[in-house]
């Protein structure tokens, strides 16, 4: 099956709304599925872009380098042409990852929190904390459905129900409330997920960007002595690997910002 895909209606005006699939490994087979069903939902004001990648080297959204590859950086030369309000990143997983996804601790191991299951099989989160930070504003909606690979005639059903409300809404408010009065007890955790990312991760990576400005960084070691410092004595509650996060997002902001793409680019 032809895997790669790109289409996009509605003019430039209103909510920007993109939807991208098969960004690493073999996933495009089973996202383009999703994609399909996406273009047909009708939206009534803005855009609506989608896109499917064909199939490339695996590497993790949670990995800067995947930033850097060629399926990474076309991920970023979407993001910055389009500026959406609201991003769908869509991935696929075997049954195997199904704990791997959604464990409590997931935090602990991966620097993230673990994906919430809507129903049939498909999970929802916040996108990768390395672009979170870097490529959006603080309260767009760039988040991630994990859907099985392969998936059933109930997992597509799932997914256009939330496509429809995606298409549906202008803004992260509408689109939860529209969400949680299907999946309340899930819109809840992800709620919860939200506010520790607005009271920790973001305000250290922007605290982290405007100290830069202000130091001679020379080396990775400077860096991480920044970041161990604004931590520390802005006492937020980041464990080791979202510390090491941080490094990442900087490092990605470094490298496309002075594209000028991005709301949150510039210091």
């Amino acid at each position: 099956m032809e895997t790669t895909y790109s289409w996009e209606t509605g003019g430039k005006g209103g909510t920007s709304r993109l939807l991208v699939g098969g960004i690493h490994g073999q996933e495009g087979s089973s996202t383009i599925k999703v994609i399909e069903v996406a273009k047909d939902i009708s939206v009534p004001e803005g855009r609506w872009a989608l896109y499917n990648f064909p199939p490339s080297p695996y590497l993790s959204t949670l990995d800067p380098l995947y930033y850097l590859s060629l399926a990474g950086s076309k991920l970023v030369s979407i993001i910055q042409e389009n500026k959406p309000d609201i991003f769908l990143e869509l991935h696929c997983y075997h049954p195997d990852s199904y704990f791997k996804l959604t464990k409590g601790d997931r935090k602990d191991f991966f620097g993230v929190p673990g994906l919430v299951e809507l129903e049939n099989g498909v999970l929802m989160g916040s996108v990768s904390p390395l672009i979170r930070s870097v490529f959006f504003a603080l309260n767009d909606f760039p988040f991630v459905l994990e859907i099985p690979c392969n998936p059933s005639k109930e997992a597509l059903k799932s997914c256009q129900r939330i496509m429809e409300i995606i298409a549906s809404s202008s803004n992260r408010r509408e689109i939860l409330q529209k969400l949680g009065q299907i999946y309340p007890r899930q819109v809840q955790q992800l709620d919860d997920y939200f506010k520790e990312y607005t009271e920790n991760f973001h305000p250290a990576f922007v605290e982290i960007k405007k100290r830069a400005m202000e130091t001679d960084l020379k080396s990775y070691q400077d860096l991480d002595k920044l970041i161990t410092e604004v931590v520390k004595q802005e006492d937020y509650d980041l464990n080791p690997r979202q510390i090491k996060q941080l490094e990442g997002a900087f490092l990605i902001f470094k490298e496309y910002s002075s594209f000028r793409c991005c709301k949150t680019a510039q210091i």
